[in-house]
């Protein structure tokens, strides 16, 4: 009787480890999968490589930004927009000094996901912040225009696991965000990523971000600014180029800094 005792328990055993192997084999699945804007790098993707930090638990899932679709219209509430309705409720923090910012330039850019999980789309949206939005308030639908700059329709087609786009991306100076929404064609729910954004401006006496009048096309370099590998920037008129992320490391004299013009 004890042996068939022990045997029977043994059995539970097995049964209950594989069980709970199951499920985390599952869990492991759900939380792989869907996708994030990874160029320009979104700002659960620099939480991710840990150039945004106290970030919460979106350093282990940039992919996981998901929420019902909708936008602008109702869908997820004002305040909760880098959350996406609050999912990394962290992300949803916001002054003018909070988020790393990577280097655009308005106009025509490339914008790419990166899919873990190839869902059928209904379409691909961008918007970005007015001219007069403020960077120290939450992101409201008032803080954006609500007409996205770009927009395609893929019509429940299924996408590879890159999705670029060309965009062409309104004038802008200073520091914005972009939000870009993936709709899921065959559920209810889409994907939010924001990007923190320094645009460079205009004038002939560049402060920090703005383009040097002697090298133009690229930004100044600023000490306090967060620079990823292969952003440019300018100073003491020449064009250096990060090798990999830095900040408050002097080009010319950090090695980080590569002269290229």
């Amino acid at each position: 009787m004890q042996r068939l005792f022990q045997d029977k328990s043994l059995k539970y055993l097995g049964t209950s480890i594989v069980s709970l192997v199951f499920f985390m084999f599952v869990g492991l699945g759900a939380a792989a999968a869907h996708g994030y804007i990874e160029q320009p790098k979104s700002r659960g993707l620099l939480c991710k490589e840990q150039v945004n930090t106290n970030c919460g638990g979106v350093q282990w899932e940039p992919q996981s930004l998901e929420a019902p679709k909708g936008f602008p219209g109702a869908s997820i509430p004002d305040g909760e927009i880098a959350s996406a309705g609050g999912t990394f409720p962290e992300l949803d923090a916001q002054t003018a000094d909070r988020w790393a910012k990577v280097n655009l330039n308005s106009g025509v850019n490339t914008f790419t996901w990166h899919l873990t999980a190839k869902h059928a789309t209904t379409k691909w949206h961008y918007y970005i912040t007015k001219p007069d939005w403020n960077p120290n308030q939450p992101l409201t639908r008032d803080q954006f225009e609500l007409i996205p700059f770009y927009e395609v329709y893929d019509g429940g087609a299924r996408p590879g696991e890159k999705v670029t786009h060309q965009v062409t991306i309104p004038e802008r100076t200073g520091y914005h965000v972009i939000l870009g929404v993936w709709d899921v064609y065959d559920t209810a729910n889409a994907f939010y990523n924001v990007i923190d954004v320094n645009f460079g401006g205009e004038g002939t006496n560049p402060g920090p971000g703005e383009p040097d009048p002697e090298v133009p096309g690229y930004p100044a370099w600023d000490a306090n600014n967060v620079y990823l590998g292969g952003d440019k920037v300018t100073y003491n008129g020449k064009v250096y180029q990060a090798k990999w992320w830095t900040t408050g490391e002097t080009p010319g004299s950090a090695g980080v800094w590569e002269l290229v013009e």
